[in-house]
């Protein structure tokens, strides 16, 4: 979903989420075992903001407001890679985030075609301007081969 890469998603939702995974793959035969696949979600609540985010939005090269309005702290900012939706964060807008994680699951297109309530009257993608990360997050570094989890593989790719 996100360039084959190795995330490090750290919150509690993820490691419960990991372990539902390894959990049933311990008991499952072969035939019924599960990927790990699941679209990363996080919150916070931040100085009475409640900030909750779904998908990847630190690998986007665009933003858009969709919903509500920044001078308000009340609104949904949807991130785009390269023409896909890649994940949003909502502000004081949480009853939002799993219809935008559905979205970020089917790779919907980015900017979005979706009409919402309250949208903003100018719906503009701008660019999300991310830090160069220290590490590589922007292009896949490790491929992960074989579609029968007993033989997937991780393998280095050099540049």
């Amino acid at each position: 979903m996100f360039g084959y890469q190795f995330l490090a998603l750290e919150h509690w939702g993820n490691a419960v989420t990991q372990a539902e995974v390894a959990a049933h793959n311990m008991i499952s035969s072969q035939a019924d075992r599960w990927p790990h696949l699941a679209v990363p979600v996080f919150w916070s609540t931040q100085f009475g903001t409640e900030i909750k985010s779904t998908g990847v939005p630190s690998v986007a090269d665009s933003v858009v407001i969709t919903q509500g309005s920044v001078p308000d702290r009340r609104f949904v900012a949807a991130y785009g890679r390269q023409g896909r939706l890649v994940g949003a964060v909502t502000f004081n807008q949480s009853k939002w985030l799993e219809f935008h994680g559905r979205q970020v699951e089917r790779a919907a297109p980015f900017p979005p075609t979706y009409q919402t309530v309250d949208q903003p009257a100018d719906v503009r993608p701008v660019p999300a301007e991310f830090p160069e990360a220290p590490i590589p997050t922007q292009a896949a570094t490790v491929v992960v081969t074989g579609h029968d989890p007993s033989e997937r593989r991780a393998e280095f790719v050099t540049r």
